[in-house]
């Protein structure tokens, strides 16, 4: 049993589906093997709560998970996992984004499940984090590989090709050069035909199930929707949904009947013969009669609710309409306008009064954030964290979402001037912004990471108290907050808040108890979290490098380097992009070893993977100032500020000349920062 989900995955993007801009031989070839259903259907267009629904057979208010943060499968209900391993399979899983961590409770039930995604930079955004779709499978391969002949085993695999950022491997990117997400399409295609060739050379594919979705599409501005999770119309609900059946029995069917991703659960069931467990909401779909009667599929989103201040949506799709439930609701005939440009609401048809009270009839709660278990509470009270209902929650009369879309050009307006080091009008910008709007938790939420990485971690701290009382008791934000707690000195503070983010079933809790314990020179309880966090993790490589500080921290720059290059040796073998700070450490180690020229190829290496980091060129700078090179230092400075281009930069550059004591160059560079600073203020 092989499930492959390729995240953020639009039907009519696909060849099998009519599509004409993307070349996917490996999907073609499944596509021809399978069961096609034509018209499958996302209940919620985001990626965790999404993938809940899959393993649950439930619908978002029935399982509870009803966003990617602030929420947590909380082991109530059975999930596909679990039954197939009481069934004997070997269960297995390897994911792509941090948001399926198994902190969220979307492991449950796995044997195996890979997971060690690690960012690649304290500024990346939560549904950002990711690694390459190739080390993911890599990682399913060798837990294949493992497996004892004849045990029957179930599989997951999940890409984060082609959700955003769009970034090809080549060939693609080439190939796909202005067309990204395609791009991506192309790279997810490669990586899951390398899957489906090691599983024939295993003898799997042909007597095995394999069942290939998305969680949801993406909006590529249609309907001023750029990504997903606003919005409720087509292009982010339709999915694709193949299923192989051993030796691809019916191979070439379509279905044309509305199908849900809570259907996979008890398909797989009635595949094997067994009964599904009772209450859940999905149909077997291959059962001739039984999918295919008259049947509406939900949909919902209250991502604009919790992370905008604005009106949740939910929707039903039936064998030809679409109803959306908004303050100003809509209705469209998907079979002849599927890009449901014309809204049929104004009639009052019979449709849309039949829809719409079959939504009304629903028990819905609407479970906002944070809203635990009663032993979640009260360890978070324990810990001396009380977090409030969100403030949302019971808001009426909201505004509809599709009246206010145009709010997220602001928000990626303040991304792109951050990008062009324009860190001061980026941070007014979203002043500005959230001013104006502040329930938006995705304007606080960025704003703190803009801060943070302009320099100005208080400032990050305000904003992202401001998040945490939008969507209380939510892990990452915790972690945030601890993180940036450490950051300013504030240890103990620190400490509470990353042992509340444990309690709400953060991951990565033990990495940033390691980090604050260092901070505070507990060597031996630094070194004991960052071994917790290395435990059963075979691509980790951020324990490393607190081991490696733990070591440089005790004087001792030969075990430095031992850890670091076991960091570089994990990245080698799973062939994972470079992480941030690791060259870095890696430079500093060999510089105390007397190592200089390794060193500044160690701190080139880190510069040009990450030219942002200013403490790279720091220490590369001391390195020069240190071997009498003071043109090369003077020159590096130089170039370190055209590169990097921010206000940080040159307070870095007049700092390093002040610390190596040359009066020129620091004169030099506080008259450039005092430029810049004449012309922010004019």
């Amino acid at each position: 049993m092989i499930v492959v989900s390729i995240d953020t995955l639009r039907a009519d993007h696909l060849p099998a589906y009519g599509y004409r801009g993307v070349d996917t031989p490996h999907l073609d070839a499944l596509a021809k093997d399978s069961v096609v259903f034509d018209n499958a259907v996302a209940h919620v267009p985001l990626t965790l709560p999404s993938h809940v629904s899959l393993w649950t057979g439930l619908l978002p208010f029935q399982h509870g998970v009803r966003d990617n943060v602030g929420y947590r499968m909380a082991g109530k209900h059975p999930t596909l996992a679990g039954f197939l391993r009481a069934l004997g399979y070997a269960t297995g899983g390897a994911v792509s984004a941090f948001v399926l961590d198994h902190g969220s409770g979307v492991a449950e039930g796995f044997e195996y499940y890979e997971d060690g995604i690690e960012s690649r930079d304290v500024a990346e955004a939560l549904g950002r984090v990711q690694r390459a779709g190739g080390e993911t499978e890599a990682l399913l391969e060798h837990w294949i590989a493992r497996q004892t002949p004849g045990r029957p085993l179930f599989a997951f695999l999940h890409l984060y090709e082609p959700h955003s950022p769009y970034d090809p491997s080549e060939p693609f990117r080439t190939k796909y050069a202005g067309r990204p997400y395609d791009g991506e399409i192309a790279t997810a295609d490669a990586i899951v035909g390398r899957f489906l060739a090691f599983t024939r050379t295993r003898g799997i594919y042909d007597r095995a199930v394999v069942i290939l979705l998305s969680d949801h599409g993406e909006g590529l501005g249609e309907h001023g929707e750029d990504e997903h999770g606003i919005l409720l119309y087509r292009e982010t609900l339709r999915v694709p949904l193949f299923v192989k059946l051993p030796r691809s029995r019916d191979a070439g069917r379509r279905v044309s009947a509305p199908a849900g991703l809570a259907d996979v659960f008890p398909t797989v069931a009635a595949l094997l013969g067994e009964k599904a467990p009772e209450g859940l909401s999905g149909l077997p779909l291959l059962e001739r009669g039984g999918s295919e009667r008259a049947r509406s599929v939900y949909s919902e989103t209250l991502y604009p609710r919790y992370h905008f201040g604005w009106s949740d949506l939910a929707s039903l799709t039936d064998a030809r309409y679409h109803y959306i439930a908004a303050p100003r609701a809509e209705l469209f005939d998907w079979t002849s306008d599927p890009s449901e440009k014309t809204n049929l609401a104004s009639g009052l048809p019979p449709a849309f009064r039949s829809l719409r009270l079959a939504l009304e009839k629903m028990d819905r709660p609407l479970q906002p954030p944070g809203s635990a278990d009663p032993e979640t509470v009260r360890k978070l009270a324990s810990l001396g964290y009380i977090g409030a209902a969100a403030p949302a929650t019971h808001r009426k009369d909201l505004p509809d979402p599709k009246d206010r879309i145009s709010t997220l050009g602001r928000l990626k307006d303040a991304t792109r001037l951050a990008s062009e080091h324009r860190d001061d009008a980026a941070v007014a910008l979203l002043r500005t912004v959230v001013r104006e709007n502040p329930l938006l938790l995705d304007g606080w939420e960025t704003l703190a990471r803009l801060l943070r990485g302009s320099g100005r971690p208080r400032e990050a701290i305000a904003a992202l108290e401001e998040a945490d009382r939008l969507s209380p008791a939510t892990a990452p934000i915790l972690l945030g907050l601890a993180d940036l707690h450490r950051e300013t000195g504030n240890l103990q503070k620190a400490w509470s808040l990353a042992q509340a983010a444990g309690a709400a079933g953060g991951a990565g809790v033990p990495g940033e108890l390691a980090e604050i314990a260092l901070a505070r020179k507990d060597l031996a309880e630094a070194a004991r979290q960052a071994e917790a966090a290395l435990a059963g993790s075979e691509t980790s490589r951020a324990p490393l490098l607190t081991l490696a500080r733990i070591e440089q921290a005790r004087g001792n720059p030969d075990g430095a380097l031992r850890q670091l290059d076991r960091a570089l040796g994990v990245q080698l073998r799973w062939k994972q992009g470079p992480m941030r700070n690791l060259q870095a450490l890696r430079g500093d180690a060999l510089a105390r070893l007397g190592r200089e020229r390794e060193a500044e190829a160690a701190f080139r290496e880190e510069i040009e993977a990450f030219p942002g980091n200013l403490d790279a060129w720091s220490r590369l700078a001391v390195l020069f100032a240190g071997g009498g090179r003071e043109a090369e230092f003077r020159g590096l400075l130089e170039e370190m500020t055209r590169r990097v281009g921010s206000r940080q930069a040159l307070e870095t550059a007049g700092r390093l000349c002040r610390i190596v004591g040359d009066r020129w160059c620091a004169k030099h560079w506080g008259a450039k920062l005092k430029e810049v600073a004449t012309a922010a203020g004019s």
